[in-house]
């Protein structure tokens, strides 16, 4: 009856169980290592939906700003055959908060005024566009990045692009599809990630668990310290998930986040293992009272059993003289005390 009770639990209330009744893990426990391990799948899941989303809101902003850029600083320019051609021929500079500085100048082709344009670059990292290809600084400590756009074009079919193509690119339906496709790609991603991430640090603390069990001297089988080590993650999943979200709308960086994910699971497998510690030397104690109690009964039970028998024995002589009284009888013998 019990069992089946477990089986009911449902996600959400696994969830509840999990941060606010600690004393519950034991029965979520039991219920199985693939019943634990498909619930971290799920809450690497939440996370993962909440990173993808995360992605695309950032990605849309960079859409957005990039589309007044190029509505308002950037004039006529046409793309043909991976060669890009602006209209004004002097450079044009704008500051990103993304990507530092955007610089734009198709009309340099020597390696020397190519060189001297990256290096003009005041901010940490930059973005040049010339005539062929994109160049990008500070990204990586490999080096520069460069792009040539027909490679970057060569896995579409676009021939020919002019500003209005792309304006008209950047605010139409098609937008919103790449963003669906891009959804699913960064969810599965990232839910292949997080679940391997989850896991990883699943075994080093359930280890770390079955360890404090041998020293608390409770005997419990590892499968149970792993079951109840990936419900103890549930609080710091949780909290993964709204440091993600924070971030998604500020730019807000805790130090020493991973450390803090990993305590508040430890102290919640050690609080569930001396829970379960502490509960069973109750249920020791009330065997021990039991037995007692038990053996009490029992010894009372055999000292009313002597009792019978003593009174049995000093019944028996009684019983004995009633037959010789009528034997005397049948003699003819009067009883004592009887004369005519």
């Amino acid at each position: 009856m019990e069992d089946s009770k477990i089986l009911k639990k449902g996600f959400f209330k696994k969830v509840w169980y999990s941060i606010f009744k600690i004393e519950k893990y034991g029965e979520m426990a039991a219920e199985g290592v693939p019943r634990a391990i498909f619930y971290i799948i799920k809450l690497a899941l939440i996370i993962a939906l909440i990173t993808a989303i995360g992605a695309i809101f950032q990605a849309n902003k960079l859409v957005e700003k990039g589309k007044d850029f190029i509505e308002n600083q950037v004039g006529e320019f046409t793309y043909k055959e991976g060669i890009l051609s602006v209209e004004k021929e002097e450079q044009i500079t704008a500051p990103s908060s993304q990507f530092g500085q955007i610089i734009i100048n198709t009309s340099v082709e020597t390696d020397e005024e190519i060189n001297e344009i990256l290096n003009s670059i005041q901010t940490s990292k930059g973005i040049v566009f010339l005539k062929d290809r994109a160049v990008a600084k500070g990204f990586t400590t490999k080096g520069l990045l460069v792009y040539k756009y027909a490679d970057i074009m060569s896995g579409t079919e676009i021939e020919e692009l002019n500003k209005q193509d792309l304006i008209d690119f950047f605010g139409g339906d098609n937008l919103w599809k790449i963003y669906l496709a891009v959804l699913v790609v960064i969810t599965l991603y990232m839910l292949l990630s997080y679940t391997l991430q989850f896991l990883w640090y699943n075994v080093v603390l359930s280890l770390f668990g079955f360890v404090v069990t041998y020293f608390s001297k409770i005997k419990m089988r590892y499968a149970a310290v792993f079951n109840m080590a990936c419900y103890a993650f549930t609080l710091s999943i949780l909290l993964q998930g709204i440091y993600v979200l924070v971030n998604i709308f500020w730019n807000f960086e805790m130090k020493y986040f991973q450390v803090m994910y990993v305590a508040v699971a430890a102290i919640y497998l050690i609080a569930a293992i001396f829970l379960i510690r502490a509960e069973f030397i109750k249920q020791q104690v009330e065997m021990v009272k039991m037995s007692e109690i038990k053996k009490q009964e029992d010894d009372e039970k055999e000292e009313n059993k002597e009792d019978n028998k003593e009174e049995k024995k000093q019944e028996e002589p009684k019983e004995k003289e009633q037959p010789k009284d009528k034997k005397k009888e049948k003699n003819g013998a009067e009883p004592e005390g009887s004369q005519a």
